[in-house]
């Protein structure tokens, strides 16, 4: 099993969740659908750990400030959460 697959399989995603780039749409509003879909649709409970930045990086092949612009975007809507030195973690919905 390839790197890409591993990484793929424990974020949750499939290989069809891919950044358009031939769209006018900013990369960072591409990466935020993608990550409210994978919350939303159930990929990733509630109290979950999300993929670092890194590895955001790695999987959207897109800017660590890219990544930082469309997690912080969801910390703000309260979809997401930070815990200093642990990560970044899926919020429970009330």
């Amino acid at each position: 099993m390839t790197l890409d697959v591993m990484m793929q399989s424990r974020a949750g995603l499939d290989a069809a969740t891919v950044i358009n780039r031939e769209v006018p749409i900013p990369y960072y509003y591409q990466l935020e659908g993608l990550l409210r879909q994978q919350i939303l649709g159930g990929n990733w409970q509630p109290g979950q750990q999300v993929p670092s930045e890194k590895q955001l990086c790695e999987l959207y092949a897109v800017s660590r400030t890219t990544v930082r612009q469309a997690v912080s975007h969801l910390v703000g809507e309260g979809l997401l959460y930070h815990v200093k030195g642990k990560g970044t973690f899926v919020r429970k919905r009330p």
